[in-house]
């Protein structure tokens, strides 16, 4: 297949398909052939012209939609959905709380949820930098974190999303 029709195809690859991509052309350009080069310094630049403008749809998005958009593009697993219901049941806990309401050893939860979130962050907003090696705060883009008592609670916008998706919190009594 010719390198344009691949190109014409790349709004139509998931986030795996394209990461797999990008990790090909950045071999192939390295010892291949001018052609092969040329090739694959091409998709390369498909990738990321797709990916800018893929971005300022998102950033022109309301954030409930963006969730919305996020979760249905990248559907939860039975996992990641039991992190988002215990902190929706579970607002203002410690990581520790959390991961013990899910049955779970150690403090865990944060750090799952925080994949959960870094793995959909380009269909959301980039994670807040939170310390000096310039790391983001994956958790911190789907819940805040009150830094005095280590607590987690989900963003106020963010729950109307889950629940569009059919994701609520517990019915209470």
């Amino acid at each position: 297949m010719s390198i344009d029709k691949i190109i014409e195809t790349l709004p139509e690859k998931s986030a795996e398909e394209r990461a797999r991509m990008r990790r090909n052309a950045e071999d192939k350009k390295k010892p291949g052939p001018p052609k092969l080069r040329a090739e694959a310094e091409k998709l390369l630049d498909a990738l990321d012209t797709l990916e800018v403008q893929e971005r300022e749809v998102v950033r022109n998005m309301p954030v409930s939609e963006r969730v919305v958009q996020a979760f249905t593009k990248r559907p939860p697993s039975e996992t990641e959905e039991k992190l988002l219901r215990v902190l929706l049941d579970n607002p203002g806990s410690t990581s520790s709380a959390l991961t013990q309401a899910l049955g779970w050893r150690a403090q865990s939860w944060h750090l799952h949820f925080g994949t959960m979130c870094q793995n959909r962050e380009a269909d959301l907003w980039p994670a807040e930098k939170f310390d000096k090696r310039d790391k983001g705060f994956f958790s911190g883009i789907l819940a805040d974190f009150d830094g005095e008592g280590a607590t987690f609670t989900m963003k106020p916008e963010v729950v109307g999303a889950l629940a569009k998706l059919g994701i609520h919190r517990k019915a209470t009594a």
